[in-house]
């Protein structure tokens, strides 16, 4: 398998060079990818080249790649052949070496994209499960339209648009680290813990809609934080806990409800800024106490840990390739046999999956939904 060549030193000029025409057509791209991934678009391997086209990190980054995202195979097919026409001007077809003389590269000048905008990216945002809001027995999940900013409640279990998807808020962009935290209120449904993007303070919002009127401060400075996460009553106090990751420190934290201020702050961990996910799932391994699951940055790993410590005796990889899924979020048990689920946004192609318990394999995958 051929691999793209590292940068050399006119990459730093390349990024400022519009595609030539050395340009190739996207069945000729395909068969590129399928010489080099066998077609796998969102492939990770381990072995430092990302997605259908095997572009060397480095080299995806100089030629402006993380405009879309930080690795190749976590955007779509189409953004990674944009970059590939940017390698190909400047590097020639001989950066795949026998992959790109075999699909003919170096003879196809063909514009791939013909007065094409770039393709769109996720539609939706800030995916949080947020326990049964509509009394069907089934978990419901909120998501954030990003080119509106409308919050929507989806009904599952197939979570799809139509009569399933209900808007209940708008000016949501504004807001990150959405989380459904627990019945904080005492009402007997989820509420859920949000941090405005600009003032780094944290609210609280009642449910079922999440308006403005059941909005309350309960906290300061959580834009020095990150992955927030639910893990329920670690403490035994009756409250739902929450956990995240000091982005200066990589330090893990345990915050204990109802207010989730400085004080009831706990460090339980060291070391975490390594993951680009963190979710609570559930208790996954039968002890009653909720597990996390967390993605590795740089391999895509995915990892279980067991509270209520979550330190690395815990540590368990359940599986591969994830950093090619966004929007993870604990979903409850959908299928009904008391295990929890795992919901995913496929980054490339905005379809949403279903993963079933305990172990979240490519073999329990079903989609679910698609333009996510």
């Amino acid at each position: 398998m051929a691999l793209v060549a590292a940068p050399t030193t006119v990459l730093t000029l390349a990024v400022l060079v519009a595609p030539s025409a050395d340009a190739a057509s996207i069945a000729t791209w395909d068969k590129v990818a399928e010489c080099e991934s066998d077609g796998n678009w969102s492939i990770n391997t381990g072995n430092g080249y990302y997605g259908g086209l095997q572009i060397y990190k480095p080299t995806w980054d100089a030629f402006g790649g993380e405009q879309y995202a930080a690795y190749p195979h976590q955007t779509s097919k189409d953004n990674q052949i944009r970059i590939a026409e940017k390698i190909l001007a400047t590097q020639g077809a001989g950066a795949w070496g026998t992959c790109g003389e075999l699909a003919g590269l170096s003879g196809d000048h063909a514009d791939p994209f013909p007065q094409e905008p770039p393709a769109p990216q996720s539609a939706m945002a800030n995916l949080t499960s947020v326990g049964d809001l509509t009394g069907d027995g089934v978990n419901d999940v909120i998501a954030v339209e990003k080119k509106s900013g409308d919050l929507y409640r989806y009904s599952g279990p197939n979570y799809t648009g139509g009569t399933a998807r209900v808007k209940i808020g708008y000016g949501w962009n504004s807001m990150s680290d959405i989380v459904g935290v627990g019945d904080l209120t005492g009402d007997g449904v989820t509420d859920i813990i949000a941090v405005d993007a600009e003032t780094g303070k944290l609210y609280r919002y009642s449910g079922p809609y999440y308006n403005g009127a059941t909005k309350v401060e309960i906290g300061t400075n959580w834009d020095a934080m990150t992955n927030i996460a639910a893990v329920g009553d670690l403490t035994g106090d009756g409250v739902p806990d929450l956990i995240a990751v000091e982005k200066s420190t990589g330090k893990l934290y345990r915050y204990s409800g109802p207010t989730y201020n400085g004080g009831s702050r706990i460090q339980i961990g060291t070391g975490w800024n390594i993951y680009s996910t963190i979710v609570g799932v559930g208790d996954l391994t039968g002890d009653g106490v909720t597990d996390i699951i967390a993605v590795d940055t740089e391999t895509g790993n995915l990892y279980r840990y067991s509270g209520p410590n979550y330190n690395g005796a815990t540590k368990v990889q359940i599986g591969t390739q994830w950093d090619a899924m966004i929007n993870i979020t604990g979903a409850g048990d959908i299928t009904g046999d008391d295990i929890p689920d795992l919901l995913a946004v496929e980054a490339s192609t905005q379809k949403l999956f279903r993963y079933t318990g305990p172990s979240f394999s490519g073999s329990t995958r079903v989609q679910i939904g698609t333009n996510w």
